[in-house]
């Protein structure tokens, strides 16, 4: 019944209306008949009632289903356009969302998708590990190189993450040249290995800023346990704290949290202790 439906839907509203009313008139002529035959029996009027049976039925049934058939195809026309309209419209939104989370230079999360995500995966393992990449001495390119050249720096070393990150894992930029990593169901050691995975990749990667002209990337990546119930500002500042660590050693090396780490550099406080590293540049 439904493939009929469907195969009369498809045929032209003069059509359809040519079957329903060829339909309605036979059961108006049959049903006239019986009635007919059950009160009078064949008499001399028989033949002539027949006959306007068949014609009037043609008469009204014709225009009327011509009509509604019409107004039905219309109907069928505003419902298909209706759903096309929701579809393109789910696709913009789905795209719209999409640019909302995505930074649009790498292709990674932003900075507030990443925290979000950051906060829910979280939440789902018992043991995770929070890294932060940064590029060492990034101001070189931009300012030697300019921005444009800056970002196919980065853009190169968000491939990186995409090509060694596990399926699970979340990966964001979370500032101009820092990255956030977050590792569900890893523990520290298991951490370290794939920090010194991505060090290695990272210092691997060939970038020319100019034609004949090789610029050496490495980055400084600091990380940390991560438990459920901790809040979110821990973590995140323990990682950065080992980050900037990592900065201090030297740079291009991935350094583990421990209690007791220093934080970012603070320039006024440290001249005050008469600290001769006042600061540190990234």
């Amino acid at each position: 019944m439904i493939v009929m439906n469907e195969a009369i839907s498809k045929l032209s509203p003069a059509r359809q209306a040519g079957m329903l009313s060829a339909a309605e008139v036979l059961s108006a002529f049959a049903v006239t008949a019986l009635i007919y035959l059950t009160v009078f029996g064949i008499d001399d009027n028989f033949w002539n009632v027949m006959t306007m049976a068949f014609i009037v039925p043609w008469i009204i049934c014709i225009p009327v289903n011509l009509y509604v058939t019409r107004q039905r195809k219309q109907l069928i026309d505003m419902a298909d356009t209706l759903k096309d309209t929701q579809e393109k419209l789910q696709q913009a939104n789905r795209g719209l969302q999409r640019r909302a989370n995505i930074d649009g230079l790498t292709g990674l999360a932003n900075r507030e998708h990443f925290i979000k995500l950051f906060d829910e995966r979280r939440m789902s393992s018992v043991n995770n590990v929070l890294m932060i990449v940064d590029a060492d001495h990034f101001k070189n390119i931009n300012d030697g190189y300019g921005h444009p050249v800056g970002d196919r720096a980065l853009i190169l070393m968000a491939a990186v993450f995409k090509r060694i990150l596990r399926k699970n894992d979340l990966v964001g930029r979370i500032g101009g040249e820092e990255f956030g990593v977050l590792l569900p169901d890893t523990c520290e050691t298991e951490g370290e290995i794939i920090g010194e995975m991505i060090r290695h990749e990272m210092e691997s990667i060939v970038f020319e800023p100019q034609d004949g002209v090789q610029h050496r990337i490495t980055v400084s990546i600091g990380l940390t346990g991560v438990s459920s119930y901790e809040e979110r500002a821990l973590p995140m500042r323990n990682a950065d704290s080992a980050m900037f660590e990592a900065k201090r050693r030297g740079r291009n090396q991935c350094v583990l949290y421990t209690h007791g780490m220093r934080s970012k550099p603070r320039p006024f406080f440290e001249a005050s202790n008469g600290s001769s590293r006042i600061a540190i540049s990234a």
